[in-house]
């Protein structure tokens, strides 16, 4: 904890606003597109007075003139940009942009983000064990009973978040932000060169981790991942604006595209972050590219920025790795089958439950995000006056919540330590994972956490007490992600599937079938929503353990994934996130 602590008081020093300071002269040279040729005209700067361009406040979402500066002469720095500058000339006269970060802004984005993560999920692994460990064996809970516990403490929880999030902050930068701005395609316009001053100061990012935190701690099905990628983007950006400011003291920020490289240092920041957090070396950056874009691609700038992303996630996870869990073991946990397999799987089957996978994961993606849309539409209104009602139905949302992890206690929190409970039908009793929380407290489970799923019927009420969980606290608007609370329900929706198509599934030849369903099931469901079909399989491929014959079951997971994708655009036009393209 004090090492988190110094982390933030290094990252708040970073913050100090980003007005920027006009080239001294009377004139500044801007770039016109014109009939596809590069003209340059000279133009006067904002403020001829002050030659300073005015703050602007992210809450306020104001929209500062362009921040993109030019000259005539050939830059002399391009040996250190990751790529090299883009050169335009007209009647003799050339100009150069730096398009993209220098190498060592881009390192330090990747290890500061990662870090960032990293003490982050070090104070998840803190909470827990203090309010589901060491709270329950002290003298203060005899005052609750154990078959109350999780209903008191998701309750407690939820009513401090949602009394924080309203009073102080009401306006959270969140996932949803990073993939509304970056999702914007370059059209030249002011707008557009603009679009990176929507990302607020790195002081937003305290509370954004810090409700995140108390969310998942508390039991809520929401996880670290959407904070890590608002977190690191902040921390991405804001550092890009400390890096101009001291090229501005120095005189040498004439060539530089500020939203450019804030852009690139946002995607930077993310990838970071959730290689710090949650150990993804390579899915973590194509992740932060995918997420941007509503189709099964990358958006035209986050292809350009590749390079710098892939960089910074490297780099964080040298640090991470190499210095601060030096003898962590290196793989993933995840065992998709709890007995040996047999038999092999054959291309027939293969493609019949990618694609058959694909759609019904699609159908469960679409069914979410338009469950939450409904609920945010039945709850909020536009203008709530009274802030005392917005914190009780926040309130009694997690009421309603807790009440759901009270009869599936195997629900519970983010997913990534205790989905091996899920991924094998519950062969891993609940209690042996990392989240296992005291049986006491499991009393009044429907279901129980630690016995193998008796029937598909009780994996899917498993799957819809899940999906209920994520979607409620997704609708009542607490912070957090869902890539593993999805997969997680992904799992038990998936045993369920495999259940009620047992009669028909070639077990008898291939006991590879069910966890390659399974599988592929999770990543299209997950696939639906954030639309990163790559990323998602990457997930699946690094959280696997050794002895997961990947090389099987990824080809199906794969084409779940993209099916699913391609599906979820024809069953609706809104998405969970809001694209700008």
């Amino acid at each position: 904890m004090p090492l988190l602590g110094g982390l933030l008081l290094v990252l708040s020093a970073l913050e100090g606003g980003h007005a920027l300071v006009a080239p001294p002269s009377s004139t500044r040279l801007q770039h016109h597109r014109s009939s596809g040729n590069d003209v340059i005209r000279p133009t006067l700067p904002f403020n001829l007075n002050s030659g300073v361009v005015p703050h602007t406040n992210w809450i306020e979402r104001q929209q500062p003139p362009s921040r993109v500066y030019h000259h005539s002469a050939c830059v002399r720095r391009n040996n250190f940009a990751l790529r090299s500058s883009a050169t335009s000339s007209s009647d003799a006269t050339s100009v150069t942009q730096e398009t993209e970060a220098p190498i060592s802004i881009t390192m330090i984005v990747g290890i500061a983000s990662a870090l960032v993560g990293y003490f982050y999920c070090k104070c998840l692994k803190i909470g827990f064990n203090l309010l589901w460990r060491q709270f329950p064996n002290s003298n203060l809970s005899k005052a609750i009973p154990s078959s109350k516990h999780i209903l008191c403490m998701m309750t407690l929880g939820g009513a401090i978040v949602a009394t924080l999030s309203t009073l102080f902050f009401p306006t959270l930068f969140s996932a949803h932000d990073y993939v509304h701005v970056l999702s914007k395609e370059s059209d030249g316009s002011d707008d557009e060169k603009n679009k990176m001053d929507k990302f607020p100061g790195v002081k937003y990012m305290f509370p954004l981790l810090g409700l995140s935190l108390i969310t998942s701690i508390s039991g809520f099905s929401l996880g670290p991942e959407a904070p890590m990628v608002g977190a690191g983007s902040l921390v991405g950006v804001n550092l890009g604006r400390r890096y101009i400011k001291s090229k501005e003291k120095s005189g040498d920020s004439s060539g530089i595209d500020v939203s450019k490289l804030e852009e690139t240092l946002a995607y930077a920041g993310a990838a970071g972050a959730l290689t710090g957090a949650l150990n993804f070396p390579l899915a973590g950056p194509i992740f932060a590219l995918e997420f941007t874009s509503r189709r099964a691609g990358l958006a035209g700038a986050a292809g350009k920025n590749w390079n710098a992303v892939m960089m910074a996630s490297l780099a964080g996870m040298a640090v991470i790795r190499g210095l601060l869990v030096p003898t962590a073991h290196v793989g993933g946990h995840f065992t998709y089958s709890a007995k040996a397999a047999i038999g092999v799987l054959h291309g027939r089957e293969m493609v019949l439950a990618g694609l058959g996978m694909g759609v019904c994961g699609a159908v469960a993606g679409t069914c979410f995000h338009k469950s939450v849309s409904f609920l945010k539409s039945a709850i909020w209104r536009k203008n709530e006056s009274s802030k005392a009602v917005v914190i009780g139905k926040k309130v009694l949302l997690a009421m309603l919540i807790g009440y759901i992890s009270t009869l599936f206690p195997q629900t519970m929190f983010w997913g990534e330590p205790s989905m091996q409970c899920m991924v094998d039908g519950q062969c891993t009793p609940f209690s042996a994972t990392p989240h296992g929380i005291p049986a006491a407290m499991m009393q009044a489970a429907i279901v129980n956490p630690n016995q193998p799923f008796a029937s598909g019927l009780a994996a899917l009420q498993v799957g819809l007490a899940k999906f209920s969980a994520i979607t409620l606290a997704s609708a009542a608007k607490f912070p957090g992600g869902v890539i593993f609370p999805l997969l997680s329900n992904g799992a038990s929706l998936g045993h369920a599937l495999v259940s009620a198509l047992g009669p028909v599934l070639p077990t008898a030849s291939s006991s590879l079938v069910p966890p390659m369903m399974i599988m592929s099931f999770m990543a299209a469901m997950l696939t639906s929503i954030t639309r990163t079909p790559a990323a998602s399989v990457l997930i699946l491929a690094f959280t696997a353990s050794g002895i997961t014959p990947l090389s099987v079951l990824l080809p199906g997971a794969l084409m779940a994934s993209y099916v699913s994708v391609w599906v979820s655009e024809r069953l609706s036009k809104d998405s969970f996130f809001s694209y700008s393209e």
